[in-house]
């Protein structure tokens, strides 16, 4: 029996890519106080849990997949990227991909350069009515988030945008994920023409609806894409599917 002192082995996480975690280790050696340090590349895929926490499955050369969870809470930064910080900050993942609205009560970050690595998060918009002029989605985390110890509420994700029409006439919310790479969600719609405002009830790329209208004023939608508005204009009175467009009777 070895009943010597032991080696102490501390570990951090350093960094995320598309299906990989980095984890960082240095191994003290208990007599000589020297340190090795090593890198360790763990391959697997990321996906976000039940309580909508950040999680890395990580497939290893033997026994089953090892799952780490991250309890902490993540944030929105400046370039619209999800961020994961340990204790004060100082350490902190970065995940580059870009957002993605699957279905409704349903909010995706997809991870760039990966097919499967993905957070699906359970969470809805703020108000079920858009505004185009405030260029934002305003999403709260949906039950089994930490809420806010100052107002009890479950955490608010903002995105950052503005709204365009594609040219296939689908509606586009899109983001500038910084260093001029600019990335849009996709919707289709139903549209309404009323008097002095057209309503779009969005849907996801599979038609599905969503639950969300966005309302414009004609005036506002005329400035945004006067070809649409003339082409809405010119189908008002029948029904007709133009792109990702729907004009009900």
């Amino acid at each position: 029996m070895n009943i010597g002192p032991k080696n102490t082995i501390r570990k951090r996480f350093i960094a995320a890519e598309s299906d990989q975690l980095i984890i960082e280790t240095i191994q003290t050696e208990s007599l000589t106080h020297r340190q090795r340090l090593r890198l360790v590349k763990l391959k697997g895929i990321w996906f976000a849990n039940a309580q909508n926490e950040l999680c890395f499955e990580a497939n290893l050369h033997k026994g089953p997949p090892q799952t780490y969870t991250f309890k902490g809470a993540w944030q929105v930064n400046k370039n619209q990227q999800i961020e994961y910080s340990f204790g004060a900050g100082a350490n902190a993942l970065v995940f580059k991909g870009h957002w993605d609205i699957p279905g409704a009560h349903r909010l995706a970050y997809l991870l760039e350069g990966s097919s499967t690595s993905r957070f699906v998060f359970k969470a809805q918009l703020e108000s079920p009515s858009l505004v185009p002029k405030k260029g934002e989605l305003r999403f709260r985390l949906g039950a089994g988030m930490r809420k806010s110890r100052l107002t009890g509420r479950s955490p608010l994700v903002i995105l950052y945008g503005e709204w365009k029409f594609g040219r296939n006439l689908g509606l586009l919310f899109q983001m500038d994920y910084g260093r001029s790479r600019v990335k849009s969600i996709e919707f289709g719609a139903q549209v309404t023409l009323g008097s002095n405002k057209v309503d779009f009830l969005l849907n996801n790329k599979r038609g599905e609806p969503l639950g969300v209208r966005l309302t414009m004023t004609r005036k506002l939608l005329k400035s945004i894409n006067a070809q649409v508005f003339i082409k809405l204009e010119s189908n008002r009175n029948k029904r007709e599917i133009a792109g990702g467009i729907t004009i009900p009777f």
